[in-house]
């Protein structure tokens, strides 16, 4: 399978529209009490593009976009008991089901942690739905480990 891996741009935006519709599809079912399916108009990765401060990569087969990973720079809070550093954030992640378990996903990877180094930052950190089985599996089987748990309390 020949798959390309490249930063979004501007014009790649009606062409991602699609495969953001089905990554708030697949939200809205595995949390229906946070997310909704929702029509993509631009208004997610325009921004991004726009930023500089992070990037869409995207996975293309065929010139259609399989694939996307969006990354943003973090650093913690400038507290004097924190050691200042620069980390990457996945913010969202999602390749089409049929491109699954293809190499699409670890192609998006290897190129957020080639961008990561290239910004010096110190590690790639996200968050994955507790639900989320086959995503948890995947970032273990690259290497993630937990490093925090969010817990929620109803109210």
């Amino acid at each position: 399978m020949n798959i390309k891996i490249r930063p979004a741009a501007r014009e790649d935006v009606q062409k991602t529209s699609a495969l953001y519709d089905d990554f708030f599809a697949c939200n809205a079912a595995q949390l229906p009490e946070n997310c909704v399916a929702a029509t993509e108009t631009g208004d997610c990765p325009n921004p991004v593009i726009e930023s500089g401060s992070g990037d869409i990569m995207i996975a293309e087969r065929d010139n259609a976009v399989i694939g996307f990973v969006h990354v943003e720079e973090n650093a913690p809070p400038p507290y004097p008991s924190v050691v200042p550093h620069k980390y990457g954030c996945i913010i969202d992640f999602f390749v089409m089901r049929e491109y699954r378990r293809n190499g699409a996903g670890r192609l998006l990877l290897d190129k957020v942690k080639r961008w990561a180094k290239s910004r010096n930052q110190e590690h790639q950190e996200l968050t994955v739905w507790e639900n989320n089985g086959s995503g948890r599996r995947f970032y273990e089987r690259e290497h993630f480990t937990t490093a925090s748990r969010t817990m929620r309390l109803d109210v």
